[in-house]
């Protein structure tokens, strides 16, 4: 690729990229992630009016939902802040489980569950390969934690989804 620099940016040519390179076959959904994840409209405007040199004549449906577009707008509003604030180590620890998720890493874990102390925002991350092993990930950091602190957790805060219970 050729570049010049113009102050802190780098401006690319569109005749010299990886665009003019490319296959004609290619699907609407690889256009829209190489472009950075350009609307669906935005791809079928630069289509018909050739914006980009080298850009395929694509079928570009309207029902077509991107799950990384769908993640990136999703968003949670903030927790109320919390009036309490422990005061010394394994006085409060937080934890959470996530998954699974769709591809598991070479081990087979497709879970996560957190620990977080919240007097000194440490975090504790075990892997699981079933959500029924929480409980056992648990027992295991308590007793290493107690034995190495020399401390017992005394609250641990949950989001009740039943990971202790099962």
């Amino acid at each position: 690729m050729e570049r010049r620099r113009l102050e802190s940016l780098y401006v690319m040519s569109a005749e010299t990229t990886y665009v003019e390179k490319t296959q004609s076959k290619e699907t609407t959904n690889l256009w829209h992630a190489r472009l950075g994840h350009v609307s669906y409209n935005k791809l079928k405007i630069m289509m018909q009016q050739s914006k980009l040199k080298g850009l395929p004549k694509l079928e570009i449906r309207e029902d077509i939902i991107c799950v990384g577009c769908q993640y990136g707008k999703a968003h949670q509003l903030p927790y109320r802040e919390s009036k309490y604030q422990a005061k010394e180590p394994l006085e409060l620890v937080h934890s959470d489980v996530f998954g699974p998720v769709k591809q598991s890493c070479i081990n087979g874990y497709r879970y996560m569950v957190t620990f977080i102390d919240d007097f000194s925002r440490y975090a504790w991350i075990y892997f699981l390969k079933e959500k029924s092993e929480v409980f056992e990930k648990f027992k295991e950091f308590q007793y290493t934690l107690e034995n190495d602190i020399g401390r017992k957790i005394k609250c641990l805060r949950m989001d009740n989804g039943g990971e202790y219970t099962s």
